[in-house]
């Protein structure tokens, strides 16, 4: 059975669909935008650890090819 079908991930998906449902397009968009912040701080911050001596600029750089096209390789 994968997580899809189990019965606890349902319900959860549910109760995720209700709320998105009963929040204003605005609301949305709103946090939709703080995921997106929060991932990129979360993913800065891996880069920064694994990598500390990358320059601030290619550190930007890496991020948006990763934002952008989903790809971190070399």
């Amino acid at each position: 059975m994968n997580n899809a079908e189990q019965p606890h991930v349902q319900r959860a998906q549910q109760a995720q669909d209700e709320i998105l449902r009963a929040m204003s397009p605005g609301r949305r968009l709103e946090v939709a935008r703080e995921l997106y912040d929060t991932a990129w701080q979360i993913k800065a911050a891996g880069l920064r650890r694994q990598h500390p001596d990358w320059s601030e600029e290619f550190l930007l750089a890496k991020l948006r090819r990763v934002f952008v096209t989903g790809y971190a390789g070399a």
